[in-house]
């Protein structure tokens, strides 16, 4: 939307009355720049080899690693700070922290 003509156009263009560019959304980092690097892919295969079943549920299709003290937060990429959950309960828990619920 053209903060100036109040009017829509699509991503990518310009307002076609003053052409003025459409401001671009904000990106997020790469995993990499986020601390998820070659060492966390190591730690979280050993978890999952070491408990091949999700903490919450109990299933064993679709495991993910999970740190149990966020990165964003201080928690760091060891083995004692992960723990493995399937990919729904996964993103139930990052919901339910986002609306302030801590596990």
């Amino acid at each position: 939307m053209c903060p100036r003509h109040r009017a829509l156009y699509p991503l990518g263009t310009s307002c076609p009355k003053c052409n003025s560019a459409r401001p671009r959304r904000h990106q997020s980092k790469s995993a990499t720049a986020r601390g998820y690097t070659y060492q966390w892919e190591k730690i979280r295969a050993i978890a999952i080899r070491q408990q091949p079943y999700c903490s919450f549920c109990g299933t064993d299709k679709d495991l993910t690693g999970d740190h149990i003290h966020p990165l964003k937060e201080g928690g760091q990429n060891v083995i004692e700070n992960v723990r493995v959950l399937c990919r729904s309960c996964n993103t139930r828990r990052e919901n339910d922290l986002r609306k302030g619920k801590r596990y």
